[in-house]
């Protein structure tokens, strides 16, 4: 039989910026015909923000990011994957489902993040951004 176990939680620091960003606001939702948006996920801590993106295939020279105080702007361009035929006709398309061409990606942030200390790196196909929280006194 089974049966629920209740999980009690006191807020910290962390807890509460995560309770704040619940409302995160992703723009965008429309992306012009043609541009792909990659999937994130985003994570808070009691210092910064972490945004990963899924960007599979798409090469370090191919990729734009635009940090504001309170938005990211993730953009470039992706290859459609190369399936080693050089024939034309050696193979047919059974399943497509991976985009390419330009994507973009935009969110924005309840909190501001401090544009001067943001580092990216890409690591197995996931671009992580590290956004700095903005200190108090620089708000």
């Amino acid at each position: 039989m089974p049966r629920s176990i209740r999980f009690t939680r006191l807020f910290s620091m962390a807890d509460q910026l995560a309770a704040q960003l619940q409302g995160l606001q992703f723009a965008g939702l429309h992306a012009p015909v043609g541009v792909w948006r990659p999937e994130v996920n985003v994570y808070a801590h009691a210092d910064r923000l972490e945004v990963c993106v899924d960007l599979a295939g798409v090469s370090k020279q191919e990729i734009q990011v635009e940090v504001e105080p309170r938005r990211l702007v993730v953009r470039g361009q992706r290859q459609a994957p190369d399936r080693g035929c050089e024939a034309e006709a050696c193979c047919r398309i059974l399943v497509m489902e991976i985009p390419d061409g330009s994507f973009e990606r935009v969110l924005e942030f309840p909190v501001a993040v401090d544009t001067e200390r943001v580092t990216a790196k890409q690591d197995n196909g996931w671009l992580w951004i590290l956004l700095p929280l903005q200190s108090e006194d620089k708000s």
